[in-house]
């Protein structure tokens, strides 16, 4: 079976395509920071010889040829979320670990790399709030200039850095026209931890918006959706975002960047609380309570995913229902052990 790269194996969306890579029977090679090789490859010892890590501590500044070596394929989830960074920082660290990548796999005679991309990179935050339909065919209009202005959100960030790396992997494409390349374009990914997932709190990245529903003062109000804070009420499992992305691999070369948006259903934060309140009524008390004031979605953009059913195949979606409850539960696990830990 072949050999895939991962990079930003011990992260989220990373340690679930390792999972999803090794339960279809391929071998990996996991790019991970040095100080995380030691947990991580301990979480897959029982695979022997099919899993292997190498040290990657910056897409942009160390040497890729020896994690590119001999591998068949890469796919490349490692890249910046919105966070504390500057957001130049943000913009100049996705496109560089992208066309880094893009380079070292040409360079090493990869014949294959398939990239985490976002549902953030064929559509502008705002224009989600539109009632328009967007599909593998719309493109993110937002530059790097409107990132940095003053004010904007972690989201719009986050959205301009995958849109500009998007734009980098199409100007290669048209480089390197035999070059075979995928984007995969995610929303909101929430889901349990992968196996080979470090962490050192509960929750991060988009599983803190699950987590939140369980945190702070009991009388605080049921959150809504905004283009500030809460991003976009449309969620994909990150189970099935694994899945997709393994199940690119055996799609055929196009003369264009494939591209294929993952995307499952929607809910509100209220629906997801009253969820938990029925199937989990032992945390009722950790709960936002419930008034018939929460705010409204006011109206949202149509995701075509037509593309992604009919070439990946990708179908039978993860319900939001199974979404949610497997989060929480994993969060609480980790939560406990963490405690532990700390005693």
């Amino acid at each position: 079976m072949a050999l895939v790269l991962v990079t930003g194996a011990s992260g989220f969306v990373g340690s679930h395509v390792v999972d999803e890579l090794l339960r279809q029977g391929y071998s990996v090679r996991g790019a991970v920071r040095s100080h995380n090789v030691l947990r991580v490859n301990k979480s897959y010892e029982s695979f022997g010889d099919r899993f292997t890590t190498t040290i990657v501590d910056d897409l942009a500044t160390s040497d890729l040829s020896q994690a590119v070596k001999g591998v068949d394929a890469i796919i490349h989830v490692a890249s910046p979320l919105a966070n504390s960074a500057a957001p130049q920082v943000i913009l100049e660290t996705a496109v560089s670990g992208t066309t880094r990548i893009l380079d070292a796999a040409l360079v090493g005679g990869v014949k294959q790399l398939i990239i985490t991309a976002s549902i953030g990179s064929v559509a502008s935050p705002d224009d989600f709030w539109k009632e328009i339909t967007i599909s593998e065919k719309s493109y993110n209009p937002l530059t790097a200039e409107d990132a940095l202005q003053p004010g904007a959100g972690g989201f719009l960030v986050y959205s301009v850095s995958k849109g500009l790396a998007d734009l980098a992997v199409r100007d290669f494409k048209r480089a390197h026209p035999d070059f075979d390349v995928t984007t995969i374009h995610p929303s909101y990914i929430y889901g349990p931890l992968g196996s080979g997932q470090v962490y050192n709190t509960p929750a991060s990245g988009t599983n803190r918006f699950i987590y939140g529903l369980i945190s702070g003062a009991p009388d605080r109000p049921v959150p809504g959706y905004d283009r500030a804070t809460r991003g976009i009420p449309v969620n994909v499992d990150v189970r099935d975002v694994a899945r997709a992305h393994v199940l690119a691999l055996k799609v055929p070369p196009s003369d264009a960047p494939k591209r294929f948006i993952v995307t499952s259903s929607r809910f509100t934060w209220k629906e997801a609380i009253e969820l938990l309140a029925e199937a989990r009524p032992e945390l009722k008390g950790r709960l936002p309570v419930i008034t018939g004031k929460e705010p409204a979605v006011p109206p949202f953009a149509i995701i075509d995913t037509s593309t992604t059913e009919a070439i990946l195949g990708l179908k039978n979606y993860v319900k939001w229902q199974d979404t949610v409850l497997d989060t929480i539960d994993d969060l609480l696990r980790i939560e406990k052990e963490l405690a532990v830990a700390a005693q």
